[in-house]
Formats: structure tokens, sequence, C-alpha cells
């Protein structure tokens, strides 16, 4: 049935009937279906809403250089960029292009793409992700149509700077004229021109996005795969059968309960799991006159049981897939996580603050995303844990648009949400005064001199000291109650080769996936 819906597009794979031969090596052929829970929202690589806008941007825009993580660290990688120097001060970095670089209408891309693009991240009125790097870019210059230099504000560790440099180019020819503040709605964020492997050939808002190959890409190999489907199924179940029957050729996410039927019951389908990938919060709006009170908050944190939420979503065949959390810096990065000492569980001490506070009868609305059943879950059982401590816990489950809107505009009281796993250690943007997503209003002058100094600092050890000692005081002050951190869980049909993901990207190296001639699936 869903396969021949999807062929009514006329943009769909066709089943294939070959007997070939299974070879040994790359071979070019085949079709991945992907699903994903909600439409990616734009393709524009300076306004793209979300991390899974990302992906599709990285495939079809990236950078002049991309990251990855090797031994824990975080390295840069080649892309549009062939080669890069340092200055000797370290406050400049000079990228050389690759030669021949094209738009995908055959416009060439020069130096003068990437000054463009670093315009626009720079301009208030667009808004844009990466709107901070302003203040560490001075000066964006382009030496000739190929050599570009990263002028510095301030010194910073080179992890640090060239982090600001890495972001998505955009074509300057299409967007000179565009409205600024109504970028995200120009017609190229769903038809963007293509510098990288994959062409977005179609775009159905909320039901698909197809990508083809980009045969003219320079600097990386042409892709393997005929093409990438990625299908808007919003409900997990959904998406879960359709991989089970076939239909779905890769789910981003596989619900840890459903991780030992899938082990058991479907061989074909391959699972990779990434470590301490994401962890959870639930955060509480600092601002709002029932939450601003510290023993409030801590009382809300003893009330939450974080490990038995652990034992019962994140436990499948003796296997635990999560581990308590105190910060939003991954345990894995051993240098930057501070080692906290937990207020742990205990429902009795949350009554008697609640109590010291006069909140004995607080009712709360709690916003979540829907569509991720592991967040509508823990919501529920922290919805229970609350009720025994006498606080009343109203979900509110909204689509991501609306969510991500009203996080922004601070118009919530409580909410779940989290971060993935960033190797670039910067906690500003979630904890500084000025932080883009310090959502919870958190305002601490000390906390903002420990930053601005750890991320203005050559001296890695007093980052990393400055860094632990902000995990320490966000603790303390309570503006989240940390749950976990959890291993994320995708699945994929057995017959794909070369597949690599990355805390940064699902689709790392998209082009390079591949399907032997005998196992292929679909003729185009």
């Amino acid at each position: 049935m869903t396969l021949l819906l999807l062929a009514c597009t006329g943009s769909n794979p066709e089943p294939s009937t070959s007997t070939s031969p299974v070879t040994t090596g790359p071979v070019t052929g085949d079709t991945l279906v992907m699903a994903v829970p909600f439409d990616p929202g734009n393709a524009n690589p300076i306004v793209a809403p979300y991390a899974l806008s990302g992906y599709f941007t990285q495939a079809t825009q990236p950078g002049l250089v991309e990251r990855r993580i090797e031994d824990g660290n975080l390295i840069y990688v080649p892309a549009l960029a062939e080669s890069w120097t340092w200055a000797e001060d370290k406050m400049s970095l000079t990228y050389v292009l690759h030669e021949g670089l094209s738009w995908s209408d055959g416009q060439p891309l020069t130096t003068e793409d990437v000054a463009f693009t670093f315009e626009l991240i720079f301009d208030e009125q667009v808004a844009s992700n990466w709107y901070s790097a302003r203040d560490r870019i001075r000066e964006v210059e382009v030496v000739d149509e190929r050599t570009v230099t990263f002028h510095f504000a301030t010194p910073s560790t080179p992890v640090h700077l060239q982090g600001n440099t890495h972001f998505g180019i955009v074509p300057k020819h299409v967007l000179a004229d565009a409205d600024r503040s109504s970028i995200r709605g120009h017609e190229s964020s769903r038809t963007p021109l293509s510098s990288g492997p994959w062409i977005i050939s179609e775009w159905a808002p909320e039901e698909k996005v197809v990508m083809v190959p980009n045969t003219n890409v320079v600097g990386r190999d042409a892709p393997r795969l005929n093409r990438v489907i990625t299908r808007v199924l919003p409900e997990y179940a959904t998406r879960l059968i359709e991989l089970q029957n076939g239909s779905v050729d890769y789910i981003l996410s596989v619900e840890v309960t459903d991780v030992e039927d899938l082990q058991r019951d479907y061989p074909h389908i391959e699972l990779i799991r990434s470590r301490a990938d994401g962890m959870a919060y639930v955060g509480w709006n600092l601002k709002d006159p029932k939450l601003q009170d510290l023993r409030v908050r801590q009382a809300l944190t003893l009330a939450i049981n974080e490990q038995k939420i652990i034992n019962d979503q994140y436990t499948a065949a003796g296997e635990v897939y999560a581990q308590p959390c105190t910060g939003t810096i991954s345990p894995v990065m051993t240098g930057w996580h501070a080692e906290i000492e937990p207020l742990g569980y205990d429902p009795e001490r949350a009554k008697a603050l609640l109590a010291e506070a006069g909140a004995e009868d607080l009712e709360l609305d709690l916003m979540i995303q829907n569509g991720i059943p592991r967040i509508e879950q823990a919501a529920v059982r922290i919805q229970a844990m609350l009720a025994d401590v006498g606080v009343t816990l109203n979900i509110q489950a909204l689509e991501p648009n609306l969510f991500a809107a009203s996080a922004r505009k601070h118009e919530f009281e409580a909410m779940i949400w989290g971060f993935g796993h960033n190797a670039k250690v910067d906690p500003t943007i979630k904890w500084h005064s000025e932080g883009k997503y310090n959502w919870m209003q958190l305002n601490d002058p000390e906390i903002d001199r420990l930053l601005d100094e750890a991320m203005s600092t050559t001296d890695l050890e007093l980052a990393q000291k400055n860094v632990r000692e902000v995990q320490q005081r966000v603790y303390d002050q309570q503006p989240a109650t940390f749950l976990y951190w959890e291993d994320n869980v995708a699945a994929i049909d057995g017959r794909f080769e070369g597949v690599a993901h990355n805390p940064y990207t699902m689709l790392e190296s998209l082009e390079t996936w591949w399907v032997p001639a005998g196992q292929q699936k679909y003729t185009r």
C-alpha cells in the first residue's frame, strides 16, 4: 500500500527484480527511503530551524569545512575548502577553495559567496542561528576568488575560533536582493542551489523531500545511491511499522523499548548506537513567579527520580542506554565535564521545601514537543512523581514550530527539552545571560564572566576549569532538572554499506553510502 502511494508522486523508487550477483566493492544504484517525524522546515544553512534541517544543508550546501569526532575530540575536515592555514598569532585563518567549484545552476562558487554568507549571518534582520559569530569575527577578507581570510576579534582556542567559520555557504547571485527580514521564506529555502554532493529535486511540505546526485560536485565523491527520499511520518509507531515491513529503510531514532524486538524478529535491520548522544532536562522559567524561589526548584528536582526513568525507558535485554545527568556537557568530554554531586531523589525533603516556600499546592504547565515518544513517556512519569509531592503538572504537547516559538519567547512555565553532544564545548548559548538557548532566563554575572573568559583565553586548561565551574554554578541554581544522557539508537536496512553519522549529522558522508548490486531494492 505504501509503495503504491509513493509511486503516485512520480519521483519515488520502483522495486527491482534484479538477480545480479552480490558485488564486493562500492557500486552505484538503489534508493534510500528515510522517515522523519516532522518537516525539516527549510534548507537555508544560515537559518535552518532544526538539527534535522542541517542534515540536508550539509548534503547540499556545505561549508568551508565539516566537523567530525575523532578519538573523542572535535576536528575539521575539508569541504568547499581544500586547505587552510593559521597566522602565527592564531588571530587569522586563511582558506583556499577547491578549484572549479560551482553551483548547480552552473554559476561559479567563489569567495564572494563566502563573504556574502557571513554578511547575512552578521545582519540582525536575518536572525541567523549563527549570529553570535559576529562577536568572534572582525573581518572576512576576500583575497582572491579562491582565497579568503577570517580575521578574529578576540583570541580563543583554535578549535573554538574555527568553529565560527564552518557554516554552510549560500549563493550571492540568488539572495543578494532578498528581503533579509524574511529570508526563511525565500523561494530558494526549499529549492536551494547545490554545491554539495546532493541536490534537492522535490520538496512537498509535510510530505517528503527528495534528493538526487549532483554529478558536477567538486572536491567530493559523486553519490553512489540514485536518490534519497525522506518521508514525513509524524507518528513514531508508523515509522517503526514501515521500517519493519520494508517501506522505509532508515529511521533516525528507535525507542529503547523496541530494541529487543527488532534484534530478535528483524535480523535484516541493523541498529547503530551512539553513546551519550543527547541529554534531556526539565527547564523551569526563572522569570515565572511560581518558580523564582530556589527552594521550589530544588524540591522539583528532589521529587523526580531520574534513575527510575532510566530503568523504565532506557533498559533493554539487560543493557542500559542512558546515564544520570547533571549538566549540558557530555561525560565523554572528560576535560570539560564537571563531576557534580546530584541532589538525589528525596520526596520527603521535596515536600518540606515546598511547604517552606508556601508552594504546597503548586500547579504548573509542562510544554513538550509532540511526536517524540520517549519525551511523552518521560513527561507522564514526571507528572506522576510530582503528584506524589502535591504538585499538579499539566502536560501540553505542541507541534515543533509552535514549541520552538514558545521557547524562544519564554512563553512557558516548564518544558522538557535538551541538547545533543557538542564536542566544540561552548556553554555560552545555553547559560550566558544573553545566550540564544538560555530559555530558562538564568542571569548570573559570575557565570557570564567565567564564560567570557573561557571563550576568550588561549589557555585550554583555564578554559576547561572555567567551564567546569560554570556547570557547578548552574546546577546550584537549578534552572533545570537535569535528567539523563541518552544513547541514540538508529535503525537501517542492513543492505546499506558505508553508513556513518556523528553528533552533527545522521547522514555523514552520505555520498559514500552504497548497496551491493545483488541486494539493491529499487531500480531508480
